[in-house]
């Protein structure tokens, strides 16, 4: 039987070892399993909260891209809504500026006609006055010269009155003597 003990005691001992064995692997198979699970339970959680974020960040671009292009579309709206302003503005004072300018050309040549007509107006005056004026210079050359006439004819009256004996004064009387 001593042969057998060297059999028996060492299957005994692996029989009391697998036995504590089989249940100590039970509980690391369960640790395990456990820890497996939280792995899979915080990777679960980690992965919802990933997406969860990458749904938030992707709703939150997709706002901002919206946001931004509202924006972008508004500031594009007001850009042409002033440029259509500014337009209209400048054609409005372009289209003021040439009726003013149509009817200050018509004035200026209205003025001009009125200005020539007053120049040839101002001409036939000027030439009437120059005339009357030589009317006048004439008149007074022409009564000039019938003064000079007339002295002339009495001065010539007066010199054959002052040769004619008819004219000479009798010599004065003599005194007589007494």
């Amino acid at each position: 039987m001593k042969k057998w003990m060297y059999l028996i005691f060492p299957a005994v001992m692996l029989g009391v070892f697998l036995f504590f064995y089989q249940q100590d692997m039970a509980q690391v198979a369960l640790r395990e399993q456990a820890r497996a699970d939280a792995i899979a339970k915080d990777k679960a959680d980690a992965d919802a909260k990933k997406k969860s974020a990458e749904d938030q960040a992707r709703v939150s671009a997709e706002k901002r891209a919206k946001d931004q292009k509202d924006a972008d579309d508004k500031l594009a709206a007001d850009r042409e809504a002033k440029w259509q302003a500014d337009s209209k503005k400048i054609k409005d004072e372009t289209d003021r500026n040439t009726t003013d300018a149509d009817r200050y050309s018509k004035e200026g040549s209205e003025l001009e006609i009125q200005l020539e007509q007053l120049h040839q107006q101002r001409e036939t005056l000027n030439r009437e006055d120059f005339d009357l004026l030589k009317k006048v210079e004439l008149t007074r050359v022409d009564q000039q010269n019938a003064d000079m006439e007339i002295l002339r004819k009495v001065e010539m009256i007066a010199r054959r009155a002052d040769d004619s004996s008819m004219t000479a004064m009798p010599p004065p009387p003599q005194k007589e003597k007494e």
